[in-house]
This record gives C-alpha cells, sequence and structure tokens, in this order.
C-alpha cells in the first residue's frame, strides 16, 4: 500500500532480522532495557526501541544499524507484540500509527468473513491516512502494477520451491530465506523479478551439473518459526556437518504472499485483503497441524526442528503438541530449540549441538527400523 503512493518504507521483522545477522542486535536491546523494556518482552520490539531511544538521546549508533525516527506507523499486527511495539513507539516518541486488525482464522471457514473485515479497515482506515499524510488521492492503479510484480515474483519463487523435492536438493532453506530479503525489500519492483529469475537459472545449473546443497545429504528437516539470524551461518554449519539439509518451514512457506490470489483485473484493495487474510492462516488452531504435515509429506521430511523462540510466544504456542502429533500420525521425530532469533542471551551452543546430534540419531534408528520392513 505505501509503495502505491512511492513512500520509502521501512518494514519491522526485516530491520530486526538484518540487526540480528550484522552483530548489531546487542548494544540496541540493552539501549532498550535501559529505557526501561523487560529483557523477555519481544526481542524484536526491543531491538526497535533501543535504536529510537539512541536517536532520540544522540547516542552514536554503527552506519550500518542507522534509521530515522518514522513520520508515521502503519501496523497490522500478525502478533500481540507488533501492536504492543506501535503503542510504544507512538507514546514514547509521539510517531502517529495507523492500525488495522488482522483476526487470527481457528478454521477456514473464518478466513471469508475476516477477509471481508480486512478490506473494510483498508478503505476505511488505511487508505485515507495515506491520503492524508501524502497530500493526494489514493493510487489504485500504481497498487495493481505493485501487485503484478508481486506476483511474478511469486511465481518464479514457487518454482525455485520445486527444487526442495529434488533428492539431494540443490539448495537449503538457508539460501532461501537469504532470498526471502529481496522479496520482501523489492516487492512490488522489476529487480525482485530479476533477482528470482537469476536465482532460478542458477539452481537450474546447479542440478544440471549434479551439484548438491550438501556433500552428503543424509536427512532432510522441518524447521518451525522464525530464524536464528544471529547465528545463523553457526545454525547452518552445524547442521551441514551431520548430514542434515533443513529443507521447509512454516514461516518462510506460509506466510509470504500466494500468487493464485493475485488477480490484477480485479480490485486491487480485495486482492491486498485476501493476501493478509491468507498469510495469517499460519497460526490458526485447527491448520497447523495440517500445514505441518502436508509439507512433512511433500518435500520428504524425516524429522522436525521446532524453534521455540524464547521472546516470541506467538510463533512458539503449540510446537509441541504439533510436534507429537506428526510423530504419532507420520512417525517423524521431532526436537524443540529454546532460543532467540536475535537476543544472545538467550542462546546455549551446549544446547543446540546436544539436540542436533540427537536428532541426527533419531533420525537414522527410524532410517534402519524401515529397511528393517
Amino acid at each position: 500500500m505505501t509503495k502505491a503512493m512511492g513512500m520509502p518504507t521501512h518494514e519491522m521483522p526485516a530491520y530486526a532480522a538484518w540487526a540480528g545477522g550484522r552483530h548489531g542486535a546487542p548494544e540496541l536491546l540493552a539501549a532498550a532495557e535501559r529505557d526501561g523494556f523487560l529483557p523477555e518482552s519481544c526481542s524484536y520490539h526491543r531491538v526497535h526501541m533501543g535504536l529510537l531511544a539512541n536517536v532520540r538521546d544522540g547516542v552514536p549508533i554503527r552506519e550500518d544499524m542507522q534509521l530515522p525516527i518514522p513520520d508515521i506507523m502503519f501496523t497490522a499486527p500478525l502478533c500481540p507484540e507488533m501492536a504492543h511495539l506501535a503503542d510504544s513507539v507512538h507514546r514514547r516518541f509521539g510517531v502517529p500509527v495507523v492500525g488495522m486488525h488482522c483476526p487470527t482464522p481457528y478454521r477456514e471457514a473464518d478466513l471469508a468473513r475476516h477477509t471481508d473485515w480486512m478490506e473494510r479497515e483498508l478503505r476505511e482506515v488505511v487508505v485515507p491516512a495515506l491520503e492524508k499524510v501524502c497530500g493526494r488521492p489514493f493510487d489504485c492503479e500504481r497498487l495493481r502494477e505493485v501487485l503484478a510484480q508481486l506476483k511474478e515474483m511469486a511465481l518464479i519463487r514457487n518454482e525455485c520451491w520445486e527444487f526442495f523435492k529434488r533428492k539431494p536438493s540443490p539448495w537449503t532453506l538457508w539460501d532461501y530465506i537469504v532470498s526471502m530479503g529481496p522479496f520482501i525489500i523489492l516487492a512490488g519492483e522489476r529487480g525482485g523479478v530479476e533477482y528470482y529469475r537469476e536465482l532460478k537459472a542458477e539452481l537450474e545449473e546447479r542440478v544440471e551439473k549434479g551439484i548438491p546443497a550438501l556433500s552428503e545429504e543424509k536427512y532432510r528437516v522441518y524447521w518451525d518459526a522464525l530464524c536464528m539470524y544471529g547465528w545463523f551461518g553457526v545454525i547452518a554449519r552445524k547442521l551441514a556437518n551431520l548430514g542434515i539439509n533443513a529443507i521447509c518451514g512454516r514461516y518462510p512457506w506460509e506466510i509470504f504472499p500466494r500468487p493464485w490470489l493475485i488477480d490484477t483485473e480485479k480490485d486491487p484493495i480485495r486482492s491486498m485483503a485476501e493476501l493478509i487474510g491468507e498469510i495469517r492462516r499460519v497460526y490458526a488452531g485447527e491448520l497447523y497441524p495440517e500445514i505441518v504435515s502436508e509439507l512433512v509429506e511433500e518435500y520428504r521430511i524425516d524429522g522436525l526442528i521446532m524453534f521455540a523462540f524464547r521472546t516470541c510466544k506467538n510463533w512458539s504456542m503449540g510446537q509441541q503438541d504439533v510436534m507429537m502429533e506428526i510423530e504419532r500420525k507420520l512417525g517423524i521425530p521431532g526436537i524443540l530449540l529454546d532460543a532467540d532469533g536475535i537476543d544472545p542471551r538467550y542462546y546455549s551452543e551446549a544446547q543446540i549441538d546436544t539436540r542436533f546430534q540427537a536428532l541426527a540419531e533419531m533420525m537414522e534408528g527410524r532410517k534402519k527400523l524401515r529397511m528393517r520392513g
């Protein structure tokens, strides 16, 4: 919506992932806690509040971590903490906030009425706010163009996902997560389409030349929830050393646009509402185990890694139950990792090593049982 109006836009989770991956998060988290935020609260929330507090107080900030205090904040909370962040930004820094409520569906039947509700919010709340800030009418035709580019990107991305079905796979989930950056930052731009075309061409070349992602792919695993961006390379290497290839996951698969929902011939605001509604499926109570089961079977998964994001309870909710259900239903073992995406105080290397090794042993044991018939 903001791109349709030509507004430079910062995306909250993208910056938190950037700060974690660039090891710039600790000093910003410390700044937030000096400003009164609890260390148990969302680390994505705290990293932003620390950044803004340092900007307000004139504290030097690493150049690659710098962002200005925004002129306006739009929020469509996927979790309660996003609403809390918006409230904090408004109360502490006087930034105007425009919010919309995105209900969580608990069953498939909820999606239609939720979509109707969000369409009204877009028309009656978001569009008028954009028009007021920009001083001109909302550009529906530009939104249609942005959605057309987004659809083209998503179609190519889905073609890239097909390469994960090859065994061994020519790429890893970590490769795909890196490619989510252009999907977020360049959504609706030609540069994003070109990026995914080059990615697909590289994957085709790797298949043609017989180049796998790992020298030996012994096991294929599903990763649940967000990524541990503060230890991205560390996690990837630890798994690779055990012959474990992370293939798919609920967050990278389910939370990004479905191209078949984008119809450039119909009202683009309705399309936006449908896209948001579909994203909310990832949190749905009845749909969560179905999503995981489908991914496990489609991508021939051997094990589950359920990342219990310490300061993001919304993503962690139900993981233990789903892991047990998948093992009961499909015989696929899993482990639970207790850590955080960007806060180093919640990271234990010993825990990671022990549980990865345990998962490898369980998957090997299941493999031998299957071979015996």
